[in-house]
């Protein structure tokens, strides 16, 4: 009986039980965490008696026995659900989210509470990005991005709204799966805009997403890429290209030549002009949307953020006829991702407009991760550089609707196979 995993992650000796991957766990933690700030809640003594469980039974899954970070909306029942917010600290939910549940079942070892946004929003928390601290992890799923990529769990799950997985996947140089809309349940998570909340996941290697996927998803239709060889790849061109920064928009076309030598076709798929509304339309579904989840959420609305309040208010205050006009939007960027992947067999586009932002007064940019959030299809981030800084760079490929397993295992291609995406060293490793 064994706790262990055989999955590839950062090339380190692999941990011989579950008690060893969480000691090791506990011990970076202690190690770094006074600096990185990645947890919400940890009862070591929790993990490891988990551990010790895992240690004792057979084998369940290709994760029995690993440690997994969770984003502290997605309730727990044995350790509490914040929120992000003071209003909920100490919450005990009364069962375990659907997707914990899964992962319990499954033998994974649920680690402890990763930090969020307030409410998945806006307000930074105080994790700090582990390439450099004086650097934005990214959000909401600030402490999920950054723990795995500090080395401190090697998987966690995120939840993505408008771009908190693969945005902060991208600032802190980590794999990311954004899963297709629904594939993963949704049960037990706060919902903050259901037209586009999703759950997914954090590692430090391809593989491992596809096992979280294996674990986590519904059973149903899966839809299978070509090999790389055969693969038509779509270079989106969209109206917000200018938003990138010189070395974001470097390393893309660099990325783009790469590729050419590997796959059969790599074509560009300009974005039409029309979608420039996207970034507003879905910010504003996103408020009115919010400002009816949360309402029952925020007890004193004098305890939560000024940025939290107005954008709220402007999701209540929109006339109807501009939410309508923004819903319009919406539905063309579906029709021109769907049309899209008639032609091609995955789009790329950058996971963020560069690298993460200095200081904390904002969680970055998701403007190139709108688009998969609105389709509702899968997203790789895949890290494949560095800017100017030395700090991360990523790409991200989007597949159609339950190509996720075919997308994962094109992304592992493309990193052990090619080394057009990198491996994630830890921040002490790298030059």
């Amino acid at each position: 009986m064994t706790g262990t995993t055989s999955l590839p992650s950062s090339g380190v000796e692999a941990p011989t039980s579950s008690v060893d991957a969480v000691e090791r766990c506990l011990d970076r933690i202690d190690e770094r965490d006074s600096l990185i700030h990645a947890w919400a809640f940890l009862d070591p003594e929790l993990a490891l008696a988990q551990a010790r469980a895992r240690d004792g039974e057979d084998r369940r899954s290709m994760l029995h026995g690993s440690p997994v970070g969770v984003k502290d909306i997605i309730d727990t029942a044995d350790q509490p659900t914040g929120y992000g917010s003071e209003l909920w600290q100490g919450h005990r939910p009364d069962r375990d989210a659907e997707v914990v549940r899964r992962l319990r079942q499954a033998g994974a070892v649920i680690l402890g509470k990763t930090t969020t946004t307030e409410f998945a929003t806006y307000r930074p928390t105080a994790t700090r990005n582990p390439h450099d601290t004086a650097h934005t992890p990214g959000g909401s799923s600030s402490g999920s991005a950054a723990a795995v990529a500090d080395g401190q769990v090697p998987l966690a799950l995120g939840t993505q709204t408008a771009g908190s997985v693969l945005r902060p996947g991208a600032f802190c140089g980590v794999f990311t799966l954004k899963p297709t809309y629904g594939r993963w349940p949704f049960d037990g998570v706060l919902p903050v805009a259901l037209t586009f909340d999703t759950v997914g996941g954090f590692a430090r290697h391809p593989a491992e997403l596809a096992a979280l996927d294996g674990v986590l998803a519904d059973p149903g239709p899966e839809r299978t890429l070509p090999a790389a060889a055969d693969l038509r790849i779509g270079v989106l061109r969209p109206p917000w290209a200018d938003r990138a920064t010189p070395a974001a928009a470097a390393m893309l076309e660099h990325t783009v030549e790469a590729l050419r030598a590997v796959v059969t076709d790599v074509v560009d798929v300009p974005v039409p002009e029309e979608l420039a509304a996207l970034d507003e339309a879905h910010t504003l579904i996103m408020a009115v949307e919010a400002s009816a989840a949360l309402a029952d959420r925020i007890r004193r609305p004098g305890q939560v953020s000024d940025q939290l309040t107005r954008f709220l208010s402007d999701g209540r205050d929109a006339p109807a006829g501009t939410v309508q006009n923004a819903r319009v939007v919406l539905r063309q960027a579906r029709r021109f991702v769907d049309d899209a992947h008639r032609r091609v067999d995955v789009l790329l586009t950058l996971a963020s407009t560069g690298e993460a932002p200095t200081g904390f007064a904002s969680t970055g940019d998701p403007i190139f991760n709108k688009l998969a959030s609105t389709a509702g299809v899968p997203g790789v981030g895949l890290p494949t550089g560095t800017g100017t800084d030395l700090l991360p760079l990523g790409i991200q490929l989007i597949g159609p609707a339950h190509s996720d397993q075919s997308l994962v295992h094109l992304a592992t291609c493309l990193t052990d196979r090619f080394g057009i995406a990198t491996r994630c060293p830890l921040p002490e490793e790298l030059p």
